[in-house]
């Protein structure tokens, strides 16, 4: 295999689950079945087993596992994604693989180290900007958790066990305020079509404030650093437009 495979199916005991098959070699760096390890359930999809020889993760099927992004109403969608957001932290075991926060800030450094000291197509002031403000944030630091990392809208699903679970947890580890970049970075059609995507973000922002258990100034800071991050990866990707994460980055930096 080169790729992965998702597929859903029936235990011998009758209990739906879902089966993940990669290839050994990506499996080796995904920190997924140890995440959902740590998390062992609550209000993450419960790990049922993995064999890392074949490259294979079993978990609990989410029924009827409809992706919060069908909400039509971003707001609730904020604070259903704060309260998921809250309950995956997790401290972290005394021996761990998952990779902290600092390799995607790297990236910038990445990024000047194959355009010859420069960030080629992406702005230097930005790059700048948020390694500056990574390295503030991480400084000011006062706790490091287990962290999902990717809690975007289509990683949250409606489920019977609790009244949504995620999924497809990264596994990366550092300040609780890095978890808000995925959410912020995607804007499903049915909750933003037609809608100014810089007033979503400001509104976003104004409910993560609210919602979670991090000062205002800190909430906003790392939305921009992950502003700034999710573009790279959309500019290194060529996936959309990855010039939206700088302009969402501008607009909460305002807010500063």
């Amino acid at each position: 295999m080169s790729f992965g495979y998702i597929t859903p199916a029936t235990r011998v005991d009758g209990a739906e689950v879902v089966l993940k098959c990669v290839p050994p070699a990506i499996f080796a760096e995904m920190q997924e079945g140890p995440a959902l390890h740590v998390c062992n359930g609550g209000s993450t999809v419960k790990l049922l087993g993995q064999d890392s020889t074949l490259g294979t993760i079993m978990i609990e099927r989410a029924r009827p596992g409809v992706p919060l992004a069908a909400n039509p109403d971003d707001e609730e969608n904020t604070r259903i994604a704060c309260h998921m957001m809250r309950t995956f932290w997790r401290p972290l075991p005394d021996k761990h693989n998952f990779r902290p926060t600092d390799y995607e800030i790297e990236g910038f450094e990445r990024l000047r180290r194959q355009n010859g000291g420069t960030t080629g197509d992406f702005p230097e002031k930005w790059a700048a900007r948020a390694e500056k403000l990574y390295k503030e944030l991480m400084q000011t630091s006062s706790k490091t958790v287990l962290l999902h990392a990717d809690l975007h809208q289509f990683n949250i699903l409606s489920a019977t066990r609790e009244p949504w679970l995620t999924i497809d947890p990264k596994g990366y580890c550092g300040d609780p305020g890095y978890e808000v970049g995925a959410f912020l970075a995607n804007y499903p059609a049915t909750s933003c079509a037609g809608r100014d995507r810089d007033e979503i973000a400001i509104r976003r922002i104004e409910i993560m404030i609210e919602e979670l258990p991090i000062p205002r100034e800190r909430v906003i800071k790392w939305g921009v650093v992950l502003s700034c991050i999710w573009s790279r990866w959309g500019l290194d990707d060529r996936i959309g437009d990855w010039r939206d994460g700088i302009k969402r980055a501008e607009t909460l930096h305002r807010l500063l």
